[in-house]
């Protein structure tokens, strides 16, 4: 059963990564070296395009992960009216792992090692995301791809760009192709 699972899997990311290298900027040109990306960011971010643009806080770590791959813990404080000590402040805390793909110029999701739980294999037919990651020039892009229980998709696409002191953010959400929510920032690069 894992075996048919898995070559849906590759087969539906090999599309997907076809589909971004057609696309405007989805070259795989790569200028900067991963190890640029690793440190710790804090910034702040703002929902565009939004009749009431929600304010928020970010913190990014970016550090090695395993010999080839990296990891990615970010904290994203949801402001209300631009304060954080009011009520209806949200936090939330998210971290993906990175290695690289075989004999692939990008890199793969992984679990993080915890010797007390088994392995999950990742399904898209039933709602799993599949994440995956490429250097783009300056830019780490990450994408997650979601089939939704109706059918249509979802796609996520989170650019961070370097720059002088530290990281431009851009994430993108597409549903069904059509871009519904798009959110840009900028952090700054901080001692750990």
């Amino acid at each position: 059963m894992a075996r048919p699972i898995r070559a849906l899997r590759d087969g539906l990311l090999a599309l997907l990564l076809g589909l971004f290298a057609l696309a405007p900027g989805g070259g795989t040109a790569v200028a900067a070296e991963l190890s640029d990306f690793f440190g710790t960011f804090v910034g702040h971010a703002q929902e565009m395009e939004d009749a009431t643009p929600m304010s928020r806080d970010m913190d990014i770590v970016i550090e090695p992960f395993h010999e080839d791959g990296f990891q990615i813990h970010w904290i994203t404080v949801m402001k209300v009216d631009g304060r954080r000590d009011v009520p209806g402040v949200s936090r939330t805390l998210q971290s993906v792992f990175f290695e690289p793909a075989s004999d692939r110029n990008f890199f793969v999701e992984v679990e993080a090692d915890n010797p007390f739980r088994e392995r999950e294999e990742k399904v898209p037919m039933l709602g799993h995301a599949v994440r995956w990651a490429s250097l783009n020039g300056d830019t780490l892009r990450v994408y997650s791809f979601v089939v939704l229980a109706d059918g249509r998709y979802e796609l996520q696409i989170y650019n961070r760009t370097l720059t002088e002191v530290g990281l431009d953010i851009v994430f993108r959400r597409f549903d069904d192709g059509e871009l519904v929510r798009q959110i840009k920032g900028s952090t700054v690069r901080v001692s750990p």
